[in-house]
């Protein structure tokens, strides 16, 4: 059961992140925006390879804070407040994509030992 709602909430995170991006118009700092959308994509999903529920969990806290900032960024960015959220967007996704990329890393180190 947890695989198919993790499935479920990593196509909201991607329609979310999709969204973000494409109401922005493409841009260099949306491709930025959807690179560290992109790693966060890939770092759940390597994992859910790992540990599924651990994915599941920390898949549902980004698409918490990814659904508060893309709304943000979309729909109050006026006088120069739009860059504050994209930077908030950006370092969150990132940070927490190294994180979970360095737990797989640990995880898998720990099985093989």
């Amino acid at each position: 059961m947890t695989d198919k709602r993790f499935w479920i909430a990593w196509r909201v995170l991607l329609v979310v992140m999709v969204w973000c991006c494409i109401s922005e118009g493409w841009r260099e700092d949306t491709a930025m925006l959807g690179g560290a959308y992109a790693l966060s994509l890939l770092s759940t999903w390597l994992c859910h390879k790992i540990r599924p529920r651990i994915a599941y969990g920390n898949l549902i806290v980004m698409v918490a804070y990814n659904a508060i900032l893309a709304y943000n960024l979309v729909f109050n960015s006026q006088y120069g407040a739009g860059m504050t959220w994209w930077f908030f967007a950006l370092l969150l996704n990132t940070i927490h994509s190294i994180g979970l990329m360095i737990f797989v890393l640990l995880s898998t180190q720990k099985r093989n030992l």
